[in-house]
C-alpha cells in the first residue's frame, strides 16, 4: 500500500508539473504573440509580476490579460472587463451551474429547440439503419458534429459519396449529422467556404429577454466553420439597428475592415432580416427560462429563414470585448443587480 501511495503521489506531482509547464508555455506564447519576442528580460519580469497581481485582484486568466491588453491598461479600465472570475459569476448567477445537458449535448439541443433549428438532422447513436440510409440519400454531404464539444472542435464535413461509412462504424462514437445550411447569399459572399453566423447573447428574467450583445462572425478561409477560436473573425453589431459597428478581429487582435479574402466590407455592413433574427432568438430563450444566460449562434438560410445552430450557456466574453476593446462588465453587473 505504501508503494502504491508513493506511486500515486509521484503521478499527481507529475500531473502538477505538466500543468505548470503547459501554462508557462502558453504564457510565453501569448507574450510573444501580443507583445512581441523582442521585449527585454526586465520588461518580461515586470509584465509577469503585473499579470500575477491582475490574477489576484481581478481574477484574470492568461488569455484575459493578453487579449484585453491589460499590460498597458490602468486599473480603472481593467475592472470594467469580464474576466474569468466575473464570467463564472455571470454563469452561476444566471444558470446555477456551467453544466446544462439541454445545451451541452447537440442531440438534446436539437430536440428541445426543434422549432428553431431549420434543418434536418440525425443522431447516429440512436437511429436505425433505414433512417441512416434515408438521411445520407437526402443529404449526401452533411455536417458531422461531436454531440459534446465546444469551440468548433469535433466538427467536420461528412461526404457519404466519397467516404461512406457504415452505421456500425459510426454508432456509439457520439456524432450527429446535420443538413448543410445553404446560407443567405449576402452572408455567403464574405466567406463561401464556411457558414457565417451571428452570436446573440441574451439574459432572461421571467418572461423578459434582454439582448446584451451581438456579434457578426465570418470564416477566414480556414476550415468549414467561422468559429472565432479556429481562425474566424468577429465584429460587434449594434443591437438596435443590426449594423456592424467595429472592424473584425481575430484571436491575435489583428483588425480587418474588409474581409481579407473576399474583400467585402465588414464595418458598416447591415445584417439582413435583423428584426426577425432578434425575435426568433428571444422566443428560443424562453424555452428553457431557467438557463438565463445564453450565447445563441444563428444563421440565415437561402430564403431568409432564421436557423439557430446552437446555444452556448457559458458563452465566452472574449468575442464581445475583443473587437472594440471595451469592457462589458458594467452592463452585465447592472442586469445582475436589477434582476437577481
Amino acid at each position: 500500500m505504501e508503494d502504491k501511495n508513493q506511486e500515486l503521489t509521484g503521478y499527481n506531482n507529475k500531473k502538477g508539473l505538466d500543468y505548470i509547464k503547459l501554462h508557462l508555455q502558453k504564457y510565453n506564447l501569448l507574450m510573444d504573440t501580443f507583445i512581441g519576442p523582442s521585449v527585454s528580460s526586465v520588461q518580461k519580469i515586470g509584465i509577469t509580476i503585473d499579470f500575477l497581481l491582475c490574477t489576484l485582484k481581478y481574477g484574470a486568466g492568461i488569455n484575459d490579460y493578453f487579449q484585453y491588453n491589460f499590460y498597458k491598461r490602468r486599473a480603472i479600465d481593467r475592472k470594467t472587463f469580464i474576466v474569468g472570475r466575473k464570467w463564472i459569476r455571470i454563469i452561476k448567477t444566471c444558470n446555477g451551474t456551467i453544466a446544462q445537458p439541454d445545451f451541452d449535448d447537440k442531440s438534446r439541443f436539437n430536440s428541445v429547440f426543434k422549432d428553431f433549428i431549420g434543418r434536418d438532422w440525425i443522431d447516429l447513436d440512436t437511429c436505425t439503419q433505414d433512417e441512416y440510409e434515408s438521411f445520407v440519400k437526402r443529404h449526401p454531404v452533411s455536417m458531422r458534429k461531436k454531440k459534446k464539444g465546444s469551440g468548433g472542435n469535433g466538427i467536420g464535413v461528412y461526404n457519404s459519396e466519397s467516404e461512406f461509412k457504415s452505421l456500425d462504424d459510426l454508432k456509439n462514437k457520439h456524432f450527429i449529422l446535420e443538413e448543410l445550411i445553404d446560407q443567405y447569399d449576402d452572408l455567403a459572399e464574405f466567406n463561401p467556404s464556411s457558414v457565417n453566423t451571428l452570436r446573440l447573447v441574451t439574459i432572461v428574467h421571467g418572461d423578459k429577454v434582454k439582448l446584451m450583445n451581438a456579434v457578426f462572425r465570418t470564416g477566414n478561409g480556414e476550415g468549414c466553420t467561422d468559429n472565432f477560436h479556429h481562425y474566424g473573425l468577429a465584429a460587434l453589431i449594434d443591437c438596435k439597428t443590426g449594423l456592424v459597428v467595429t472592424p473584425a478581429v481575430d484571436k491575435k487582435n489583428n483588425k480587418f475592415y474588409i474581409h481579407p479574402l473576399s474583400r467585402k466590407q465588414i464595418i458598416g455592413y447591415k445584417i439582413p432580416l435583423w428584426d426577425e433574427i432578434v425575435n426568433t432568438v428571444k422566443k428560443a430563450a424562453l424555452i428553457r427560462p431557467n438557463v438565463r444566460y445564453v450565447g445563441w449562434d444563428v444563421s440565415l438560410d437561402k430564403v431568409g429563414n432564421v436557423c439557430i445552430i446552437e446555444g452556448n450557456c457559458a458563452s465566452d466574453p472574449d468575442i464581445i470585448q475583443m473587437p472594440d476593446q471595451i469592457g462589458k462588465w458594467p452592463n452585465y453587473s447592472k442586469e445582475l443587480e436589477k434582476w437577481f
